[in-house]
C-alpha cells in the first residue's frame, strides 16, 4: 500500500482490524468448541457469507474461551507460528544516534531502523518516480519467534536480515544496510506492548518493511534499551543504548490467508493480555 494512502486512511481502517471473512470464523468453530456470541446481524453476516466485525469484548470473548482449557502460556507458545513470516524493525532512540541522523538529505528529523528483517537496502535498479529513494524490501527470510513465558517473559528472534552500517557518501548519504544474521533477545519486564501501532513521525520507515505491515498485522514493543540483546552476524552480543521501539508484524494478504488473519488477531490479543 503506497504510504500516503494508508496514513490517509489509518482512522478509517482502524475499526476494522479485526473484520474478516466468515469463512475464517468456521474455520475457527472447526478447531475450537466455542461460541462467537454474534449478534443478530453478525449470525446473518455469518450466513451470507459476509465479512464480520467483532468488538473488543467479543474479540475477549474469544480468547477466554481458547485458553480456558490449558492456560494463555500454553495457547500462546503453541500457536505462535501465526504469525510466522514476521518483518521486523529495531528503533534505538539515543542522541548519538539523532546526531548520526543529522547528516541525511531527506528527513533528517526521523530515526532510521538499526536492524531489520527483511533486508531494505539502497538499489540503483529500483529506483523510478514511484520510489526516487530506490529501496529495494526483499523477501522475507526464513526465521525462529520464540516466546518464553517461565519466570521473566522474554522473546527471541533469530534470522537474517539488515543491519545499519553507517553511510555510504554519494551524490547525497545513503544508508548502508548489510545482510546479516539477527538474533535478538527482549527481556519483556517494564515492556509497553501496543498492537496494530500506528506510524510515528519520528521514525524513518523508507529502510524498514512497509509501515502497513505493523500497523495491520503486528505489535510494537516499547522499552529500555538495557532490556534488549541484539547480536549480528559473529559480533560480541550487545545490549542497547538509550530506547527501543522493535515493530514486529506479518506480511500477510488477509483474503488469501483469512484464517490465519483471524488467529493473529487472537494470539496478539492474548499476548498483550499477557504481558501488559
Amino acid at each position: 500500500m503506497n504510504e500516503t494512502i494508508f496514513k490517509a486512511r489509518k482512522l478509517l481502517d482502524i475499526v476494522m482490524k479485526i473484520a474478516k471473512p466468515a469463512k475464517a470464523y468456521r474455520e475457527l468453530l472447526d478447531q475450537f468448541e466455542i461460541d462467537l456470541r454474534l449478534t443478530s446481524d453478525q449470525a446473518t453476516a455469518l450466513e451470507s457469507n459476509q465479512p464480520i466485525l467483532l468488538t473488543e469484548e467479543q474479540l475477549d470473548f474469544l480468547v477466554d474461551q481458547i485458553v480456558a482449557l490449558d492456560g494463555i502460556d500454553k495457547f500462546l507458545t503453541k500457536f505462535i507460528n501465526s504469525v510466522l513470516p514476521i518483518s521486523l524493525s529495531l528503533f534505538v532512540i539515543n542522541d548519538r544516534l539523532w546526531k548520526m541522523m543529522e547528516r541525511k538529505s531527506w528527513d533528517n528529523d526521523k530515526m532510521l531502523a538499526m536492524s531489520t528483517i527483511p533486508l531494505c537496502a539502497w538499489d540503483k535498479k529500483s529506483g523510478d518516480t514511484n520510489n526516487p529513494k530506490a529501496v529495494k524490501r526483499w523477501t522475507t527470510q526464513p526465521c525462529t519467534f520464540e516466546l518464553s513465558l517461565d519466570n521473566t517473559p522474554a522473546i527471541k528472534i533469530k534470522g537474517k536480515g539488515g543491519d545499519f552500517s553507517a553511510f555510504i557518501e554519494r551524490k547525497n548519504f545513503l544508508p548502508n544496510y548489510i545482510f546479516e544474521s539477527l538474533n535478538i533477545g527482549v527481556v519483556l519486564n517494564n515492556a509497553t506492548i501496543e498492537t496494530y501501532p500506528t506510524p510515528r513521525d519520528d521514525l524513518d520507515y523508507n529502510y524498514s518493511d512497509h509501515a502497513s505491515v505493523f500497523y495491520e498485522h503486528g505489535f510494537a514493543i516499547s522499552i529500555p534499551g538495557e532490556n534488549v540483546t541484539l547480536r549480528v552476524g559473529k559480533r560480541i552480543p550487545t545490549k542497547m543504548l538509550g530506547d527501543v521501539y522493535l515493530l514486529i508484524g506479518t506480511r500477510l494478504n488477509a483474503e488469501d490467508k483469512p484464517y490465519q488473519g483471524l488467529m493473529i488477531d487472537i494470539w496478539l490479543r492474548a499476548f498483550q493480555r499477557r504481558i501488559s
